[in-house]
């Protein structure tokens, strides 16, 4: 009987290791965005963002609070909270969606990984389906994301002023890297 439950509870703790060690995650994300145009160019960063990913089924999660984004400029952080992203009513801009050819991967093992990541971008409270390309690099018990892509701003319903129009362009490139570590 002693046999019995020793033979359980390590059967337990292997199934919750195992689960444990399937999840990443990390609170120190990087997203940025760059907006090119003749009149001026606009970036800004940050670098708190909640990114998961759970390397069994490809899970991805990012999340980030809109005023947490830098800009070299006051005034235009201060536009991009109050006048664009109304930052007090859309706190938070968030990804979720999954690695579609995680299967292809043994994220177990130390490299790099070329995948295609499909899910559903919330900014500015419109949610729109998005599909782009990335890495995964896999280094002794963490993982490092990185992807990039376009978005249009008039696809989130952002409005931009007419008279300020020429200094933000219609598509805004987007980054976002993290290294994620076993959530336990």
């Amino acid at each position: 009987m002693k046999n019995i439950l020793v033979i359980i509870a390590l059967t337990i703790l292997s199934v919750s290791n195992l689960k444990a060690q399937s999840v990443y995650a990390t609170n120190t994300g990087s997203i940025s965005f760059f907006s090119e145009t003749k009149m001026e160019n606009i970036d800004a960063v940050s670098k708190i963002a909640a990114v998961a990913i759970n390397i069994s089924n490809g899970k991805v999660f990012f999340k980030v609070k809109n005023t947490s984004f830098i800009f070299k400029s006051s005034l235009m952080q201060e536009h991009f909270n109050e006048n664009y992203m109304e930052s007090e009513k859309f706190v938070y801009s968030t990804f979720n969606g999954e690695v579609l050819d995680i299967k292809k991967h043994d994220l177990t093992k130390n490299g790099t990984y070329n995948v295609t990541v499909s899910g559903k971008l919330n900014i500015h409270g419109v949610e729109k389906d998005y599909t782009t390309t990335g890495t995964i690099t896999v280094a002794d018990g963490s993982v490092t994301m990185k992807a990039s892509f376009k978005i249009k701003i008039e696809d989130h319903k952002i409005k931009i002023p007419s008279v300020v129009g020429a200094n933000i362009a219609e598509d805004v490139d987007v980054k976002v890297a993290a290294t994620l570590i076993p959530k336990k």
